[in-house]
């Protein structure tokens, strides 16, 4: 249309220097040549002008144009559509919707989605932007301390917050960014102040995995500090701060207090690790920490199927709903979410959520989680306890890491006790149009084989294409899921040289056993799992 208004596109033929027999005009409804005329195919009608009686009236149709005497209402000259015509009267049915009342609705609709995505756009970026505001900071040009932040879930950024303001207000000026942003300006700072979460066991928070190759390129060599947060009970503890803080050794730059470790954000050993940092500054230094505590929904237990007594090792598959909004008289409306992102627990008697693995995705309509009793477990205490109608409170968080890929010719789901729900939830949302593998390990199978009729229809479906299970406690095969792994190495050597993604979830101890026998199956490839792993092809939600 733009291409046709400002002369791009050649000129239709004309009828314009067509001349009327000069008679009398007849009324509009008796010209013959309109008669004819379908209103839909109609595109423009220009009466004659009645001072002329040389003049016609002109009318343009989807077939072309003509020139009409209207004296006699009969056509007197004419001219074809041209090609660029029939697209141009193309353009206009789209951009308009005339003559095609279907498109016109789509289109409409459409349209009244404009103002929808606005808002909802606003909101996201808004729901982004908050962690960020909590860590207001100077200029990076301007700071003589940064704070370099590792963090995943957010915990670890509170902890940053704390120690800015503390800083802050002893006279620095602070400057807080995540690791990934770190660059040659941020070492040029009087000093570097590192605090990194682990993910995992021992791997890096999503917001500070590019930060080792960052640091390669760094040649200044300010004093920095490394304060490390985790949880005690994993091997590899805070084994993320040791490898960072490792890499600044190697490279020379000196220590402004030795690298300490804090256990499942312990307030306290925060505010040892400050007197620590104040006196290596030269003044006090107290940081006060409280956790905030995160914004929860509540949810109603619907469901619950429980396994596992027999063997000692209680196993609840628990199903929760949004409570009804009595308020609007209708059902409340749950979070967005997909299986294996996390559910985050919370106590009234604590401020620390546990965190669950989903089975669940929003489409599901319900929150599923599979949780194992743990002696002395706080929160695995209290939702064991449950009955349906009784509630929580929980939230969400984005777990983007432990995701089926969309590029992986196959999956290859290992799993061992309550590591199975996700799974299960992958499995759930598989449309059988690539092979999905499953490798599970329970104790017995009369006790706590879970979802078992679930995983045998889609077995029977075609969404699952393979279910080897192994039970340790079974009199008849005992074994691990780390055994029924090795006795089928050949054919799983055969689905990783075919690009199939490994998504591991579990126990640390089933991981460790688990990782140590795919690393010896997949050596024949050349590869190895930190190979597998960089390229997101093997995956783990271990604890």
């Amino acid at each position: 249309m733009s291409a046709s208004t400002f002369g791009f596109l050649p000129e239709a033929a004309s009828v314009e220097t067509a001349t009327a027999s000069g008679g009398t005009a007849l009324p509009i409804d008796r010209l013959a040549a309109l008669r004819t005329v379908d209103v839909a195919d109609l595109r423009e009608l220009t009466l004659a002008d009645p001072t002329d009686p040389a003049d016609t009236l002109r009318l343009r149709t989807a077939a072309g144009e003509a020139a009409i005497d209207p004296a006699t209402g009969r056509v007197i000259a004419s001219a074809p559509a041209t090609l660029v015509d029939r697209i141009d009267g193309i353009v206009r049915m789209v951009h308009t919707g005339r003559g095609a009342a279907a498109l016109g609705l789509v289109l409409g609709l459409s349209a009244a989605m404009v103002p929808l995505l606005g808002a909802t756009g606003v909101l996201l970026w808004w729901r982004r932007r908050r962690p960020a505001a909590a860590l207001a900071s100077v200029a990076v040009e301007a700071a003589d301390t940064v704070v370099l932040v590792g963090s995943d879930g957010g915990s670890t950024r509170g902890f940053a917050a704390t120690l800015a303001e503390a800083l802050t207000a002893q006279g620095h000026a602070v400057h807080v960014a995540d690791m990934n942003a770190a660059g040659e300006a941020h070492f040029r700072s009087q000093r570097v102040l590192i605090l990194a979460a682990t993910w995992g066991d021992g791997g890096a928070p999503a917001s500070a995995a590019r930060f080792l190759d960052r640091l390669a390129t760094i040649e200044a060599r300010p004093p920095v500090a490394v304060l490390g947060f985790g949880d005690r009970t994993f091997p590899d503890f805070c084994g993320y701060a040791r490898t960072v803080a490792a890499a600044l050794e190697a490279k020379g730059f000196p220590l402004l207090v030795e690298t300490k470790r804090i256990d499942r954000r312990s307030a306290q050993e925060f505010a040892q690790w400050g007197r620590d940092l104040g006196r290596a500054l030269g003044h006090e230094l107290t940081l006060e920490h409280v956790a905030e505590r995160p914004a929860t929904t509540a949810l109603e237990l619907v469901e619950r199927e429980d396994y596992g007594e027999a063997v000692g090792a209680p196993v609840a598959i628990l199903r929760f709903a949004a409570p009804r909004d009595d308020a609007r008289g209708r059902p409340g409306k749950l979070p967005a979410f997909e299986a294996g992102d996390l559910l985050g627990v919370m106590h009234p008697n604590a401020s620390i959520p546990r965190f669950y693995s989903l089975a669940s995705s929003a489409r599901d309509g319900i929150v599923e989680i599979c949780v194992r009793l743990m002696p002395g477990g706080l929160v695995s205490t209290a939702l064991h306890a449950l009955e349906p109608g009784d509630r929580i409170e929980a939230f969400v968080r984005e777990n983007p890491s432990f995701r089926p890929s969309v590029a992986a010719p196959s999956l290859i789901l290992i799993g061992a006790g309550a590591g199975l729900g996700p799974l299960a939830g992958f499995v759930r949302e598989s449309d059988g149009s690539r092979p999905v593998h499953l490798y599970w390990g329970g104790r017995s199978p009369a006790s706590d084989f879970l979802y078992e009729d679930e995983l045998v229809q889609a077995l029977a479906e075609k969404r699952l294409t393979s279910l080897v299970t192994a039970f340790s406690r079974d009199p008849r095969s005992g074994a691990y899921v780390q055994d029924r792994i090795a006795a089928d190495e050949l054919r799983f050597r055969e689905l990783v040289r075919h690009g199939a993604q490994i998504l591991v979830c579990g126990s640390r101890d089933m991981g460790q056993a688990v990782a140590h026998t795919l690393d010896r199956i997949v050596r024949p490839l050349g590869l190895d799992l930190a190979t597998l792993r960089a390229g997101g092809r093997y995956v783990e939600d271990i604890y």
